[in-house]
């Protein structure tokens, strides 16, 4: 079944209206042609032949015939199947927009080559442009009342002013019309400002704008403070609050406890709640094991199953299992590890500092 494309089947009707049209200006322009080129002989202007000639030329050279076969191929090969393919669309569009680029030319010809025929005659008579059409003659009179009110060139000797300065006269004519209306506009603006913030007060004061700025400001600092979370790592970790240790023991029940156990006490791993560790017992140290791992050991690397602050709750997780106890748990591996107290004696808190290896 034959699916007609709607879109297809207008650009086309559209471009063989449009070649019409241009068959139509093309005759036009060759009958005004053939009179101007009779005036220009009788009268001997050389320089209308010109024109003529290429007026002609041009009028030949967009005959209907090239753009009705090109109308003719697209008809025949409207897409079938509904919808138009780039290449089809912008190949018609393409042709529209040349065809009314070649109506336009055609129309400025016709156009130059009427008034070279039919000059058109200003008469002033009182004052007045008698030739001018009316929206010429009505522009004129506004711009004279309204927007120049300048005196003419020939008329500034009468409306100098007796002031003198050194031989420099003050020539008392009508502002620029540009810089006048400007002026006016900076007064309607200015009476708008003062009614919408300081009589209506429908918008924000200098003490409101800088507290929603601030505000705005404000929670800027808190996303990008809280986009650094993420960003821990090994020199940076820190053991997580209540909240991060229940997360990280969820993780830990997730992937940790096939290889050490449920409780932290050992299998396939090493125990985790004893002082030994293989690979350093610091917080760091964790940090790094879990996420580079040590593959070579058994130790797979979870920097892509977590993020680095999933990874710092799980580590804190790890390191709350010490000195539980659990039942079967694993013999010791690795080396002694003890934490280092450090006294902050101007807030009088015990921190723990990174382990040290005790052989």
């Amino acid at each position: 079944m034959l699916v007609i494309n709607y879109v297809a089947f207008l650009m086309v009707s559209v471009a063989a209206l449009l070649v019409l049209v241009i068959w139509i200006l093309a005759k036009v322009l060759v009958m005004i042609s053939k009179k101007v080129l009779e005036a220009s002989k009788s009268s001997g202007k050389a320089l209308m032949i010109g024109w003529i000639v290429l007026g002609t030329m041009f009028s030949k050279g967009v005959s209907a015939q090239a753009p009705i076969t090109d109308t003719a191929s697209a008809v025949k090969n409207v897409n079938e199947y509904g919808g138009l393919s780039y290449n089809t669309y912008w190949t018609l569009f393409s042709v529209l927009m040349l065809e009314l680029l070649v109506i336009i030319l055609l129309v400025l010809f016709i156009r130059n080559l009427w008034k070279t025929l039919y000059p058109s005659t200003i008469v002033i008579k009182e004052g007045k442009a008698t030739g001018e059409s009316w929206f010429l003659a009505t522009w004129h009179k506004l711009d004279k009342q309204f927007f120049t009110k300048a005196t003419p060139i020939e008329k500034e000797a009468d409306i100098l002013l007796d002031h003198d300065y050194d031989g420099i006269k003050e020539l008392d004519n009508a502002l620029p019309p540009w810089w006048k209306f400007g002026f006016y506009i900076t007064i309607g603006v200015a009476c708008i400002y003062l009614l919408k913030y300081e009589v209506w007060e429908t918008g924000p004061n200098p003490t409101q704008e800088y507290v929603a700025e601030m505000n705005t400001a404000k929670a800027d600092v808190e996303a990008y403070v809280a986009s650094l979370k993420n960003n821990v790592d090994e020199k940076s970790v820190n053991m997580s609050d209540a909240a991060g240790i229940a997360a990280g023991q969820v993780s830990f029940s997730k992937t940790c406890v096939a290889c050490h156990g449920t409780k932290g006490e050992g299998g396939v791993g090493p125990n985790l709640t004893d002082d030994y560790w293989i690979h350093g017992g610091a917080i760091a140290d964790l940090f790094k094991t879990v996420k580079y791992g040590y593959p070579d050991k058994g130790m797979q690397s979870w920097q892509t199953t977590y993020s680095p602050i999933q990874i710092q709750e799980l580590v804190s997780y790890i390191k709350t299992l010490k000195g539980t106890n659990p039942p079967n748990a694993k013999a010791p591996q690795g080396d002694l590890y003890k934490e280092v107290l450090t006294v902050d004696s101007s807030a009088s808190k015990i921190s723990p500092k990174d382990s040290v290896s005790v052989k």
